[in-house]
């Protein structure tokens, strides 16, 4: 086995994604920030963001329906969405490193559409990259097994040289089933160096 491609999700791989952090910084308090939690980022229509079938106005009133009292403040935050993810310092020098020594690197990420429009203009990792598959653009998201086949398909990458980095083991079940070797990444310096130890470094 030789890799030479290495994949990355974004959230907590190239950046930080810390939507409770997020809630908590508008200052609502305890007992609203749950309700929060289980009005958006636990409910059943959060997948929805991801998918990209729906409007941002469609998916703001799905959220505001699941607890009507709180809709301004679920408007206040969808209002400053853009901001609950931010670059790590890392990853564009770690994309880049590995393309100045010869890798493909590629993105694979469950995203939504204003969300990723945000990114694609603020982070700098995306410009090293040989190619993305972003979920909303094709309305698949991870674990399916579709969104692995596109990406392997759009950029004919073999799977067994090839290996996917994502903080969510579910995720990472899904691209084994493809035949995609698969680091966790709940650190990113180990994660570092368990990619180091893949590419015989």
């Amino acid at each position: 086995m030789a890799i030479d491609t290495v994949i990355f999700d974004i959230g907590n791989v190239l950046a930080g994604f810390d939507w409770a952090g997020f809630v908590r910084s508008f200052g609502f308090g305890p007992q609203v920030n749950e309700r929060i939690a289980r009005a958006v980022f636990q409910s059943e229509d959060w997948h929805q963001v991801d998918l990209g079938l729906k409007s941002d106005g469609e998916l703001i009133d799905a959220f505001v329906a699941n607890d009507p009292e709180l809709e301004a403040e679920i408007r206040e935050i969808f209002g400053r969405w853009q901001y609950s993810v931010t670059e790590y310092p890392f990853a564009e020098g770690w994309l880049r490193s590995l393309k100045d020594r010869g890798y493909r690197g590629y993105i694979l990420s469950n995203y939504g559409r204003t969300m990723f429009n945000y990114a694609r203009g603020h982070f700098r990792f995306l410009r090293h990259a040989d190619g993305a598959v972003i979920s909303y653009e094709i309305n698949q998201i991870k674990p399916w097994p579709e969104i692995y086949r596109r990406l392997i398909e759009k950029y004919s990458i073999v799977p067994k040289n090839a290996v996917f980095l994502d903080d969510l083991p579910e995720n990472l079940a899904g691209a084994r089933e493809q035949g995609i070797n698969t680091i966790l990444v709940e650190d990113h310096d180990r994660a570092a160096r368990e990619l180091e130890e893949l590419l015989g470094n």
